[in-house]
């Protein structure tokens, strides 16, 4: 797996970049995600994330977490053997912080939701109609559990709230 992790402007980001990597890895592996793979994360302030939300979703204000989707590690269409190009995954540090008191987590916690979220988008997630969005964060909150216990945390004590009740993403 190679993960390209992009942070130009040295926005403080409240995980690591070996935990980014973790939590990338986890979503594959939960969901069984054979072949190689590669993913970019980019790392932005609210201005940036303002301009490609409205770019590309015609929503003109800062969201925490925008996902772009190139090939499904799940179709034939990328041959065996070449690396299959998942897309880019963009978080906003400060929109996520800025959230985390109203669902009762802290701003790492939070990272971790918003970077596990986008990641299911990549592999073919979506939360438009209800029982989608109850699929995906059932998704969301088994990875998030999974990781918790890896940290040593009790994994039953990780509770999320919807995350389609989060920004638009």
């Amino acid at each position: 797996m190679s993960v390209l992790i992009s942070n130009d402007g040295g926005i403080q980001v409240p995980i690591d970049a070996d935990e980014i990597v973790q939590v990338i890895q986890a979503v594959l592996s939960a969901e069984e995600v054979e072949r190689e793979c590669s993913v970019s994360v980019s790392i932005v302030d609210e201005d940036e994330i303002q301009s490609l939300n409205a770019m590309w979703r015609q929503i003109d204000a800062p969201t925490d977490v925008l996902s772009f989707e190139c090939d499904s590690p799940f179709d034939d269409e990328v041959p065996d053997g070449e690396v299959v190009e998942l897309g880019d995954v963009i978080l906003c540090p400060a929109v996520i912080a800025a959230q985390a008191p109203d669902f009762n987590t802290t701003p790492a916690d939070e990272f971790r939701l918003m970077l596990v979220h986008g990641m299911l988008h990549l592999l073919g997630y979506d939360h438009i109609d209800p029982d989608d969005a109850t699929r995906m964060e059932d998704r969301e909150l088994v990875i998030l559990r999974s990781l918790a216990q890896v940290r040593g945390i009790d994994p039953q004590s990780i509770v999320i709230g919807p995350t389609t009740s989060h920004l638009d993403d």
